[in-house]
């Protein structure tokens, strides 16, 4: 495994500047239960900053973005999952009871992985995709499975969430002429607002039967 320019995120913002190299964006949402979270996004894993901001917007989760924007070298601004350490991220997910977290990698297939440790709310978010007809799979490899409990996706208050891996293939279908540059990614197709939607849905899902199990619990 190729090491990582930064191993954590003190090392990061000793080393690049905040609001030049990168910005942070936290946004807290009505569903505060729920949380999407893109700790790769802007010029890293293009696509994930714009999908969590949909989640936010359209489902009202609470949201954060680690958005790379460097003129060149943005893949130096990748700290791993696992090492993901960032105050607001942490901070964010410890108030959530589920998590998301998006993620990019390089495959000419559309695909999804769907891995973490919370393997109910992958399965509904797996069959809403699946559903919305993209293609998805819960096999990752074991670089991007999600399964170390130190993974940023699992830090929430049930200390499982998931991970979503979205192949380029899949991110470009996203966005107009499959044009994954920054200037292009506001012109978003339906596809992308169908595989947001989808995300939701399932979250929202995975809260409602949380609930319900509480209160049948206290009758």
């Amino acid at each position: 495994m190729r090491k990582k320019k930064y191993a954590d995120y003190a090392e990061l913002n000793a080393a690049e500047l905040e609001g030049r190299d990168y910005e942070i964006r936290v946004l807290q949402g009505s569903h505060t239960a729920l949380a999407a979270l893109a700790p790769h996004g802007g010029a890293i894993e293009a696509g994930t900053s714009e999908l969590v901001e949909e989640l936010h917007y359209s489902c009202h989760f609470s949201t954060y973005d680690f958005r790379a924007k460097k003129r060149t070298g943005n893949r130096s601004l990748h700290i791993r999952s696992t090492c993901f350490d960032e105050p607001r991220a942490l901070s964010l997910a410890a108030e959530a009871l589920f998590t998301v977290t998006l993620h990019g990698y390089r495959e000419d297939e559309e695909k999804t992985y769907i891995g973490g440790l919370d393997t109910s709310t992958a399965d509904l978010i797996g069959t809403e995709l699946a559903a919305a007809g993209f293609n998805v799979d819960f096999e990752p490899p074991s670089a991007i499975e999600g399964k170390y409990q130190g993974n940023i996706c699992n830090k929430n208050k049930r200390k499982r969430g998931v991970q979503l891996e979205i192949s380029s293939a899949q991110r470009r279908a996203f966005f107009a002429n499959e044009d994954l540059r920054s200037a292009n990614r506001g012109n978003r197709l339906s596809s992308f607002y169908t595989y947001a939607r989808a995300v939701g849905k399932a979250m929202m899902r995975a809260e409602t039967a949380i609930r319900v199990k509480e209160m049948q619990m206290s009758e």
